[in-house]
Protein backbone atom coordinates (compact mmCIF):
# COMPACT_ATOMS: atom_id res chain seq x y z
CA UNK A 1 0.00 0.00 0.00
CA UNK A 2 1.15 3.41 -0.89
CA UNK A 3 2.04 5.83 2.00
CA UNK A 4 -1.07 7.94 2.80
CA UNK A 5 -1.11 11.09 4.38
CA UNK A 6 -2.47 11.33 8.18
CA UNK A 7 -3.20 14.58 10.63
CA UNK A 8 -3.36 13.55 14.23
CA UNK A 9 -5.35 15.83 16.25
CA UNK A 10 -5.34 15.36 20.06
CA UNK A 11 -3.99 16.75 24.05
CA UNK A 12 -3.52 14.70 27.28
CA UNK A 13 -0.88 11.60 27.66
CA UNK A 14 -4.05 9.17 26.43
CA UNK A 15 -3.69 10.33 22.98
CA UNK A 16 0.02 10.29 22.69
CA UNK A 17 0.34 6.78 22.95
CA UNK A 18 -2.18 6.84 19.63
CA UNK A 19 0.36 9.12 18.03
CA UNK A 20 2.67 6.90 18.45
CA UNK A 21 1.07 4.16 17.39
CA UNK A 22 0.92 6.44 14.18
CA UNK A 23 4.39 7.07 14.20
CA UNK A 24 5.18 3.34 14.31
CA UNK A 25 2.64 2.67 11.43
CA UNK A 26 3.57 3.27 7.28
CA UNK A 27 2.19 6.82 7.31
CA UNK A 28 3.35 10.34 6.65
CA UNK A 29 2.13 12.62 9.53
CA UNK A 30 1.64 16.40 7.81
CA UNK A 31 0.57 17.49 10.60
CA UNK A 32 -0.43 17.43 14.59
CA UNK A 33 -3.33 19.79 15.99
CA UNK A 34 -3.52 19.93 19.74
CA UNK A 35 -4.49 22.56 22.46
CA UNK A 36 -1.98 25.44 23.02
CA UNK A 37 0.38 25.57 26.11
CA UNK A 38 -1.19 25.95 28.92
CA UNK A 39 0.39 26.93 32.54
CA UNK A 40 0.67 24.15 35.31
CA UNK A 41 1.51 23.66 38.76
CA UNK A 42 2.03 26.12 41.77
CA UNK A 43 4.42 28.00 39.72
CA UNK A 44 2.26 28.13 36.37
CA UNK A 45 4.78 27.29 34.06
CA UNK A 46 3.68 27.57 30.62
CA UNK A 47 3.78 23.97 29.48
CA UNK A 48 3.33 22.16 26.16
CA UNK A 49 0.85 19.13 25.56
CA UNK A 50 2.27 15.82 25.90
CA UNK A 51 1.11 15.20 22.44
CA UNK A 52 3.26 18.52 21.37
CA UNK A 53 6.16 17.08 23.06
CA UNK A 54 6.49 13.76 21.68
CA UNK A 55 5.23 15.44 18.03
CA UNK A 56 8.50 17.36 18.73
CA UNK A 57 10.53 14.99 19.45
CA UNK A 58 9.71 13.55 15.98
CA UNK A 59 9.93 17.07 14.19
CA UNK A 60 6.59 17.11 13.11
CA UNK A 61 4.84 19.93 12.35
CA UNK A 62 2.46 21.18 15.14
CA UNK A 63 -0.30 23.31 15.09
CA UNK A 64 -2.29 24.96 18.38
CA UNK A 65 -4.80 27.60 17.49
CA UNK A 66 -6.75 28.72 20.32
CA UNK A 67 -10.28 28.30 19.18
CA UNK A 68 -10.29 25.69 15.81
CA UNK A 69 -13.75 26.74 14.93
CA UNK A 70 -12.56 30.23 13.70
CA UNK A 71 -9.05 29.29 12.99
CA UNK A 72 -8.47 25.88 11.22
CA UNK A 73 -7.07 27.25 7.59
CA UNK A 74 -3.70 25.13 8.09
CA UNK A 75 -5.81 22.31 8.40
CA UNK A 76 -7.84 23.05 5.25
CA UNK A 77 -4.79 23.73 3.63
CA UNK A 78 -2.65 20.16 4.56
CA UNK A 79 -4.51 17.50 2.08
CA UNK A 80 -4.70 14.30 3.89
CA UNK A 81 -6.37 10.96 3.75
CA UNK A 82 -7.55 10.87 6.71
CA UNK A 83 -7.79 12.64 10.34
CA UNK A 84 -7.16 10.83 13.57
CA UNK A 85 -8.47 12.05 16.61
CA UNK A 86 -7.99 11.30 20.66
CA UNK A 87 -9.11 13.90 23.39
CA UNK A 88 -8.20 16.86 21.50
CA UNK A 89 -10.33 19.01 23.78
CA UNK A 90 -12.24 21.29 21.19
CA UNK A 91 -15.63 20.86 19.10
CA UNK A 92 -14.22 20.36 15.17
CA UNK A 93 -15.95 21.53 12.93
CA UNK A 94 -17.68 20.30 9.59
CA UNK A 95 -15.41 21.93 7.22
CA UNK A 96 -12.62 19.32 9.27
CA UNK A 97 -14.91 16.60 9.54
CA UNK A 98 -15.35 16.51 5.16
CA UNK A 99 -11.47 17.50 4.93
CA UNK A 100 -9.96 14.44 4.40
CA UNK A 101 -10.50 11.60 1.90
CA UNK A 102 -11.42 8.50 4.30
CA UNK A 103 -13.27 11.34 7.33
CA UNK A 104 -11.92 11.52 10.65
CA UNK A 105 -11.94 8.82 12.98
CA UNK A 106 -12.16 9.25 16.43
CA UNK A 107 -11.01 6.81 19.24
CA UNK A 108 -13.44 7.66 22.52
CA UNK A 109 -12.61 6.56 26.31
CA UNK A 110 -15.79 4.31 26.51
CA UNK A 111 -18.15 1.76 24.90
CA UNK A 112 -20.88 3.81 22.92
CA UNK A 113 -23.29 4.98 23.21
CA UNK A 114 -22.69 5.29 26.96
CA UNK A 115 -20.84 7.98 28.31
CA UNK A 116 -20.89 10.43 25.19
CA UNK A 117 -18.91 13.73 26.33
CA UNK A 118 -15.69 15.08 27.52
CA UNK A 119 -15.64 13.38 30.88
CA UNK A 120 -15.83 9.04 30.13
CA UNK A 121 -13.53 7.76 32.31
CA UNK A 122 -13.70 9.92 34.78
CA UNK A 123 -17.62 9.63 35.46
CA UNK A 124 -17.48 5.81 34.86
CA UNK A 125 -15.44 5.48 37.88
CA UNK A 126 -17.46 8.19 39.51
CA UNK A 127 -20.60 6.32 38.77
CA UNK A 128 -19.32 2.86 40.25
CA UNK A 129 -19.01 1.07 36.61
CA UNK A 130 -16.80 -2.11 37.19
CA UNK A 131 -16.19 -2.07 32.60
CA UNK A 132 -15.17 0.70 30.54
CA UNK A 133 -13.72 0.50 26.89
CA UNK A 134 -12.17 2.51 24.07
CA UNK A 135 -14.31 2.84 20.64
CA UNK A 136 -13.02 3.57 17.70
CA UNK A 137 -15.33 5.67 15.41
CA UNK A 138 -16.02 7.89 12.86
CA UNK A 139 -16.83 11.51 13.45
CA UNK A 140 -19.61 13.56 12.63
CA UNK A 141 -21.01 17.01 13.91
CA UNK A 142 -22.86 15.78 16.72
CA UNK A 143 -20.53 14.74 19.77
CA UNK A 144 -19.60 11.30 19.44
CA UNK A 145 -22.67 10.14 17.70
CA UNK A 146 -20.61 8.43 15.22
CA UNK A 147 -20.84 4.95 13.51
CA UNK A 148 -18.84 2.27 14.98
CA UNK A 149 -16.22 0.58 13.88
CA UNK A 150 -14.39 -1.50 16.85
CA UNK A 151 -14.61 -1.54 19.92
CA UNK A 152 -12.45 -3.07 23.59
CA UNK A 153 -13.80 -4.06 26.87
CA UNK A 154 -11.43 -2.33 29.85
CA UNK A 155 -12.16 -3.57 33.39
CA UNK A 156 -12.37 -1.21 35.78
CA UNK A 157 -10.59 -2.51 39.15
CA UNK A 158 -11.28 -1.38 42.40
CA UNK A 159 -7.86 -0.29 42.70
CA UNK A 160 -8.27 2.36 39.39
CA UNK A 161 -8.45 6.16 39.65
CA UNK A 162 -8.69 7.71 36.87
CA UNK A 163 -5.12 8.78 36.22
CA UNK A 164 -4.57 4.62 35.90
CA UNK A 165 -7.41 3.89 33.67
CA UNK A 166 -6.27 6.63 31.19
CA UNK A 167 -3.13 4.63 31.03
CA UNK A 168 -5.04 1.88 30.06
CA UNK A 169 -7.89 3.45 27.85
CA UNK A 170 -4.20 5.23 25.73
CA UNK A 171 -2.94 0.88 25.38
CA UNK A 172 -6.26 0.19 24.37
CA UNK A 173 -6.53 2.99 21.96
CA UNK A 174 -3.09 2.73 20.34
CA UNK A 175 -3.96 -1.01 19.89
CA UNK A 176 -6.74 -0.22 18.31
CA UNK A 177 -5.50 1.94 15.86
CA UNK A 178 -2.82 -0.01 14.78
CA UNK A 179 -4.88 -3.23 13.90
CA UNK A 180 -7.48 -1.21 11.96
CA UNK A 181 -5.91 1.52 10.38
CA UNK A 182 -4.90 -0.03 7.59
CA UNK A 183 -8.43 -1.34 6.75
CA UNK A 184 -9.57 2.52 6.69
CA UNK A 185 -6.61 3.65 4.90
CA UNK A 186 -7.75 0.73 2.45
CA UNK A 187 -11.34 1.85 2.24
CA UNK A 188 -12.72 -0.96 3.49
CA UNK A 189 -13.91 -0.16 7.20
CA UNK A 190 -17.54 -1.02 7.93
CA UNK A 191 -18.67 1.34 10.63
CA UNK A 192 -21.88 0.68 12.22
CA UNK A 193 -24.69 3.26 13.85
CA UNK A 194 -24.96 3.36 17.23
CA UNK A 195 -28.33 3.16 19.02
CA UNK A 196 -29.41 6.82 19.79
CA UNK A 197 -31.53 5.18 22.44
CA UNK A 198 -29.30 3.70 24.69
CA UNK A 199 -26.74 7.13 24.87
CA UNK A 200 -25.75 8.17 28.16
CA UNK A 201 -23.68 11.56 28.55
CA UNK A 202 -20.24 12.56 30.58
CA UNK A 203 -20.17 16.36 30.42
CA UNK A 204 -16.60 17.70 31.45
CA UNK A 205 -16.27 17.61 35.43
CA UNK A 206 -16.96 21.41 36.43
CA UNK A 207 -15.21 22.75 39.53
CA UNK A 208 -18.12 22.53 41.75
CA UNK A 209 -18.46 19.07 41.17
CA UNK A 210 -14.90 18.39 42.80
CA UNK A 211 -16.27 19.48 46.28
CA UNK A 212 -17.37 15.31 47.83
CA UNK A 213 -20.60 15.05 48.85
CA UNK A 214 -20.15 13.60 52.88
CA UNK A 215 -24.13 12.82 52.90
CA UNK A 216 -23.05 10.45 49.84
CA UNK A 217 -22.79 7.18 50.74
CA UNK A 218 -19.40 5.68 51.57
CA UNK A 219 -18.87 3.69 48.46
CA UNK A 220 -20.26 6.82 46.19
CA UNK A 221 -17.71 8.96 48.08
CA UNK A 222 -14.55 6.67 47.18
CA UNK A 223 -15.66 6.96 43.75
CA UNK A 224 -15.63 9.96 43.59
CA UNK A 225 -12.40 10.63 45.03
CA UNK A 226 -10.92 7.38 42.46
CA UNK A 227 -12.67 9.26 39.58
CA UNK A 228 -11.02 12.94 40.18
CA UNK A 229 -7.51 10.81 41.01
CA UNK A 230 -5.23 11.78 40.57
CA UNK A 231 -5.89 15.01 38.76
CA UNK A 232 -8.07 17.25 39.37
CA UNK A 233 -8.83 15.83 42.96
CA UNK A 234 -11.71 15.83 44.73
CA UNK A 235 -11.79 17.82 48.24
CA UNK A 236 -13.44 18.55 51.69
CA UNK A 237 -13.55 21.84 53.25
CA UNK A 238 -10.99 21.84 56.45
CA UNK A 239 -10.92 25.39 58.52
CA UNK A 240 -12.50 27.21 54.95
CA UNK A 241 -9.75 25.80 53.10
CA UNK A 242 -9.61 22.80 50.37
CA UNK A 243 -8.05 19.69 50.69
CA UNK A 244 -7.70 17.08 48.12
CA UNK A 245 -7.90 13.35 48.70
CA UNK A 246 -5.41 11.40 46.08
CA UNK A 247 -4.84 8.56 47.55
CA UNK A 248 -6.23 6.58 51.01
CA UNK A 249 -7.14 3.14 52.39
CA UNK A 250 -10.37 2.45 53.19
CA UNK A 251 -11.17 1.02 57.00
CA UNK A 252 -14.88 -0.02 57.48
CA UNK A 253 -15.76 -0.04 61.74
CA UNK A 254 -18.38 1.11 63.46
CA UNK A 255 -19.07 4.46 66.00
CA UNK A 256 -17.69 7.12 63.48
CA UNK A 257 -18.89 10.81 63.53
CA UNK A 258 -19.28 11.89 60.00
CA UNK A 259 -16.45 13.81 58.65
CA UNK A 260 -14.30 14.11 61.77
CA UNK A 261 -10.61 14.20 61.32
CA UNK A 262 -9.35 11.77 63.89
CA UNK A 263 -5.70 10.44 64.65
CA UNK A 264 -5.73 6.74 64.88
CA UNK A 265 -1.67 6.67 65.60
CA UNK A 266 0.77 9.29 65.09
CA UNK A 267 1.48 8.67 61.16
CA UNK A 268 -2.07 8.80 60.31
CA UNK A 269 -4.69 11.28 59.50
CA UNK A 270 -7.85 9.75 58.99
CA UNK A 271 -11.64 11.21 57.68
CA UNK A 272 -14.35 9.52 59.16
CA UNK A 273 -17.24 8.26 56.78
CA UNK A 274 -20.54 6.57 57.42
CA UNK A 275 -19.34 3.15 58.08
CA UNK A 276 -15.96 3.70 58.16
CA UNK A 277 -13.11 5.61 57.49
CA UNK A 278 -10.62 7.42 55.10
CA UNK A 279 -6.58 6.94 56.21
CA UNK A 280 -5.37 9.86 54.04
CA UNK A 281 -1.93 8.16 52.16
CA UNK A 282 -1.76 11.23 49.91
CA UNK A 283 -3.39 15.03 49.80
CA UNK A 284 -3.00 18.47 49.35
CA UNK A 285 -3.96 20.92 50.84
CA UNK A 286 -4.76 24.59 49.77
CA UNK A 287 -1.59 26.66 49.14
CA UNK A 288 0.67 23.81 49.83
CA UNK A 289 2.10 21.15 47.74
CA UNK A 290 1.12 17.80 46.99
CA UNK A 291 2.71 14.96 50.03
CA UNK A 292 2.16 12.35 52.31
CA UNK A 293 -0.62 11.81 54.35
CA UNK A 294 2.13 10.77 56.63
CA UNK A 295 3.93 14.04 56.57
CA UNK A 296 0.81 16.18 56.68
CA UNK A 297 -0.03 15.21 59.68
CA UNK A 298 3.31 15.92 61.44
CA UNK A 299 2.86 19.42 60.22
CA UNK A 300 -0.05 21.66 59.14
CA UNK A 301 -2.76 18.81 59.08
CA UNK A 302 -2.41 18.48 62.80
CA UNK A 303 -4.59 21.33 63.75
CA UNK A 304 -7.21 19.89 61.43
CA UNK A 305 -7.06 16.52 64.61
CA UNK A 306 -10.76 16.28 66.25
CA UNK A 307 -12.16 19.49 63.16
CA UNK A 308 -14.97 18.55 61.08
CA UNK A 309 -14.68 18.53 57.28
CA UNK A 310 -17.43 19.97 55.11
Amino acid sequence: MPQKHVIFMGTPSIAAKVLQALIDSNVIIDLVVTQPDKKTGRKQTLTPSAVKQLAQQHDLRVFQPAKIKKDHEEILNCPCDLIVTCAYGQIVPTSILEHPKYGCINLHGSLLPKYRGGAPIQRAIMNGETKSGMTLMKMVQKMDAGPVMAESVIDIDPADNSTTLFEKMGDHAATLLKEHLETILNGQAVFIEQNETEATFAPIIKREEEHIDLNQSDSQIINHIRGLSLDPGAYVLAKNKKLKIFEYEYIPCENTILGLFSQPNKKSLCLELHNGKLNILSCQYEGKPKMAGKDFVNGQGRSLINTIAQ
